[in-house]
């Protein structure tokens, strides 16, 4: 029945070592074979997404950018994007200027930050944890001026902004939303992603499928956070990890295994064969 497997990435495909299980490549290889098009669906740019996703035979799409753009390997090009307009960059730089923010932007499949403010001191004001900084000092390039370095693009894709305050997520959260030109969703408790509101895992796994001639219902999401609600609820059988946010898990379908058990293998044995 089922023809795309859409997984995010962070907490849902990967473990916490930030790595993808053999066992989980093997499944995905083990659904090429049944017809299933396993599709990475992630906030992560194109620059970060693992090795072994990118080298997969077994993997042809990626959603990345929390749906900006979706990248073919075959034809090494972006075939779906929904870039941030240039007008609304400067409404998302103005919105959090009055506030400690760190920035990482999505421009072109590829990831930057300001040079000034990677510090340690100014990572730790906007909670940036082990994690997540990881992630930053392994694949994003910094910029002298991000600001106008973003304002001079117009290949935004995203941009993940770390606070230090949580009023702070709440004001700006409602201003992006309420220009009816943005989405922001949480995948952690001190960020927001912000994207253009004709992107989002949803809409753009929604028009994969359509572009694939797949109907929506045949189509399996899975995640574990809250900027994976519109992934999950676009798709025919929508599934949280164990270790999912409590709203995810209100809407999803069902609730699977934990990231450390090998979600790939778990879908495949439990739900597609």
């Amino acid at each position: 029945k089922y023809k795309i497997v859409a997984s995010d990435l962070d907490g849902t495909l990967l473990n916490e070592a930030q790595t993808v299980s053999r066992e989980n490549l093997q499944a995905i290889g083990e659904m090429k074979q049944l017809g299933v098009e396993f599709v990475p669906t992630t906030g992560r740019a194109l620059n970060e997404i693992h090795p072994a996703l990118m080298e997969s035979p077994d993997i042809r799409y990626i959603i990345t950018s929390d749906g900006a753009a979706v990248w073919d390997k075959k034809s090494e090009k972006m075939v779906i994007t929904r870039y941030i307009s240039k007008d609304t960059v400067r409404l998302i730089l103005k919105t959090i200027q009055p506030y400690n923010v760190f920035i990482v932007a999505h421009e072109g499949g590829k990831t930057y930050y300001d040079k000034q403010k990677y510090t340690p001191a100014f990572l730790k004001t906007c909670r940036i944890d082990s994690y997540f900084g990881h992630i930053i000092s392994q694949h994003a390039t910094s910029v002298e001026n991000l600001e106008n370095f973003l304002a001079a693009s117009d290949k935004v894709e995203m941009m993940a902004l770390f606070f230090e305050l949580e009023e702070a997520i709440v004001a700006c959260k409602q201003i992006f939303e309420n220009s009816g030109r943005l989405c922001a969703a949480r995948s952690a408790e001190n960020n927001l992603e912000v994207y253009s509101s004709d992107a989002g895992k949803g809409k753009t796994l929604a028009a994969f499928a359509d572009a694939l001639g797949v109907n929506i219902a045949d189509v399996i999401a899975v995640g574990d956070s809250n900027n994976d609600i519109t992934l999950v609820e676009a798709a025919g059988l929508g599934l949280a990890m164990e270790n999912a946010t409590d709203e995810l898990k209100a809407i999803a379908d069902q609730t699977i295994c934990k990231n450390s058990e090998h979600c790939a293998r778990y879908i495949l044995e439990k739900i597609i064969q």
